[in-house]
């Protein structure tokens, strides 16, 4: 059972406009691109939890509920939310509420002669010494330089510094034994890091640095951590009023739209609701991250822990949206914008708001002015004819779509024309899985799976073909065997796509893809789609 490719399971990698398959050639990895493409920014869920963003043209990894990561792929949306954190603005209307927190204001400053005007304050390592203004090392490994501070458990300190005459190596700075993250070339730099334990403010010397260190600042922010490590997070804090509580925005649109955002407990649940007719809305729970009663037309409620308390949290409005508004409520079974007696302190930590035309929230979309559109993610062409038998071999796949509007989504092993290939089909309007298998314009295969939903949670899929036998696995069970196809020429197929034939993008995550050159047995099928 020897595979000729390898996509992913763990072993991501990947750089402008190319992620990177392997060969399995003699058990020697050869890289095998696949051409990507996204014409804008984007964001995602790195290893740490946190929101991160990554550039135009950059593959991304998501790591949300999968230590081993997966491709994620998206269709073009807009965050038509113009300040979609800048909860303080004018543009956000508030009722009953008021927002707590400014990220961009800090504390006093906590560390003691910062531009090494003088050789005190600092307890210096074994490489580190201070002279000419600067702190210097001399490449001696995990050296550090550091001074001990009071601080405070929770809170989010501001730090920054300057790296100088930088020859090799980088540096890595510490709040306590909180960590951020390493620097290694020449510039300024800047970060935030909640501090959890310890007693200093540390340098340390990474990779054998050799360069100098100046103008060393922390400072404790007045902002809340958010989903992407910042300080970038408000409250909205109910006031004392018998009312309403809440902060809104006026949305000019005439389509299905779903309204997103990322929350934290501090005494109260979130509801998201719309002003659209019917008054749709829906509770979240966000001490114990579960949904609560929502509108009778409301659909594709979700809840979805991030890190840290945080959840992203979402709903699809089924009618005309005319406001999207984030409320406090008291219970999970609360009405439509509840009215009650606030207290004065209690409510959530919000960040992110999102509003995009589609039945289903989509990665956040960071907005400052104006509305922004994210481009869809394509990756094509992978492989050639040397790793894809044509006559003989196996296909798996294992990821899942994301259950919306999209209706097509496919992947195919292809020669690039509509007359020979090999596709999987997720048909999500009508949650129907489809195979088909086509010789020389000629259709093998056109099979329906049975109707399910399956497509949509982490699944795994095998198709297995040689001369009058095909066979389909489907976690672990057989979904058809075929004994009359016929196969392809030699050296026919030469193309892996999310597509087909740069039609109908696959929109989801794509978890493991591998091919073998030889059709696989019953066992081995059932055994490779095992879930």
């Amino acid at each position: 059972m020897a595979n000729t490719l390898k996509f992913g399971n763990g072993e991501w990698y990947g750089k402008k406009d190319t992620i990177l398959a392997y060969n399995d050639e003699n058990s020697n990895y050869k890289p095998l691109p696949f051409d990507f493409s996204r014409a804008s920014k984007a964001t995602v869920i790195n290893k740490d939890g946190l929101i991160e963003e990554v550039g135009s043209g950059q593959p991304r990894i998501d790591y949300l509920g999968n230590t081993q990561g997966a491709l994620k792929l998206e269709p073009q949306r807009t965050n038509v939310i113009t300040y979609s954190s800048d909860f303080p603005n004018s543009y956000w209307t508030k009722s009953g509420a008021t927002i707590q927190g400014d990220p961009s204001t800090a504390g006093s400053e906590l560390v003691t002669n910062g531009d090494f005007a003088t050789d005190s304050n600092w307890v210096k390592g074994t490489g580190w010494t201070i002279s000419g203004g600067t702190a210097n090392c001399d490449g001696t490994n995990f050296a550090t330089i550091s001074q001990s501070k009071t601080l405070v458990v929770g809170k989010t300190y501001k730090y920054s510094f300057t790296i100088s005459n930088q020859t090799q190596g980088g540096v890595r700075f510490f709040v306590g034994n909180s960590v951020g993250v390493t620097h290694s070339v020449n510039g300024t730099f800047t970060g935030y890091i909640t501090y959890s334990s310890g007693s200093s403010i540390l340098l340390q010397a990474r990779d054998s640095f050799i360069g100098s260190i100046d103008n060393v600042s922390v400072k404790e922010v007045q902002g809340f951590t958010s989903t992407d490590g910042t300080t970038n997070a408000y409250k909205l804090v109910e006031d004392t009023s018998n009312s309403t509580h809440s902060v809104n925005h006026t949305s000019v649109s005439s389509n299905i739209y779903t309204i997103s955002v990322f929350a934290k407990y501090d005494g109260r649940i979130l509801q998201l609701a719309s002003t659209s007719t019917g008054g749709h809305y829906a509770n979240f729970d966000l001490l114990n991250g579960v949904i609560g009663d929502s509108g009778a037309t409301t659909t594709n409620v979700t809840i979805t822990e991030i890190s840290n308390g945080w959840y992203r949290c979402s709903m699809t409005t089924t009618t005309n949206m005319n406001t999207a508004i984030i409320n406090t409520v008291q219970s999970v079974t609360s009405a439509y914008q509840e009215t009650y007696q606030g207290d004065g302190t209690s409510g959530v930590y919000i960040y992110g708001a999102q509003a995009e035309q589609g039945s289903y929230a989509t990665s956040y979309i960071p907005t400052q002015g104006s509305a922004v559109t994210r481009l869809a993610d394509v990756c094509n062409n992978g492989g050639n004819e040397q790793v894809i038998n044509s006559e003989q071999g196996c296909f798996y796949f294992e990821g899942n779509v994301f259950k919306g509007d999209d209706t097509i989504n496919l992947i195919s092993i292809t020669d690039g024309s509509i007359n020979n290939y090999i596709y999987l089909n997720f048909q999500t309007n009508t949650n129907q899985e489809k195979v088909r298998y086509t010789v020389s314009g000629s259709t093998q295969i056109n099979y329906n799976f049975p109707s399910s939903e399956t497509m949509y949670a982490n699944s795994k899929y095998a198709i297995s073909y040689k001369t009058n036998e095909i066979k389909v696995y489907r976690n672990g069970v057989e979904i058809i065997t075929d004994t009359n196809a016929v196969m392809l020429s030699p050296n026919t197929l030469n193309k892996i796509q999310f597509s087909f034939n740069n039609t109908d993008y696959f929109k989801g995550y794509i978890k493991d893809l591998k091919l073998y050159n030889t059709a696989l047995t019953d066992n081995e099928l059932a055994a490779l789609t095992q879930v």
